[in-house]
């Protein structure tokens, strides 16, 4: 009996511990290009899919965020930037052109009330540090690799 408790009690912390499904909408048509081998390594590296939560939104909620770093050529790359549902903002996607230096991107949006800019830092585990600018307003997030 023991035995079965402590398994079923296993089974159920698994459980929880699943993640929940994305509400971060991507489009169809998303294609990640690896990077050419002559691209420096900290510009390769920004390449691929990244995912994370906006910390410091109203009333203390975060949002669900994902970048995908498409395609990367020369200091430009092309983007896809996600966000999930949130009691206030509304979940989207857009595709744009991104500036990229080494370890280091940013893009802007031009949204109805303002441009919205993003920029996203390498860091040395590994991650993405992002900040988001929107009309004074500022948020922030850890962004790590996403399969």
């Amino acid at each position: 009996m023991k035995r079965h408790m402590t398994l079923t009690v296993a089974s159920l912390l698994v459980a929880g511990c699943a993640s929940a499904p994305s509400t971060a909408p991507l489009p169809a048509d998303l294609a990640i290009v690896a990077p050419d081998p002559s691209v420096p390594a900290d510009v390769r590296a920004l390449s691929g899919k990244w995912s994370g939560k906006w910390r410091g939104l109203a009333g203390g909620q975060q949002q669900e965020t994902v970048l995908i770093v498409e395609k990367i050529a020369g200091n430009e790359a092309t983007v896809v930037y996600s966000q999930g549902d949130h009691s206030r903002f509304r979940s989207l996607y857009h595709r744009a052109t991104a500036n990229v230096e080494p370890g280091f991107l940013t893009f802007t949006f031009a949204l109805k009330d303002g441009p919205a800019v993003y920029t996203y830092r390498l860091q040395p585990d590994g991650s993405l540090d992002a900040k988001m600018e929107y009309r004074g307003f500022n948020a922030v997030s850890t962004l790590k690799r996403a399969t």
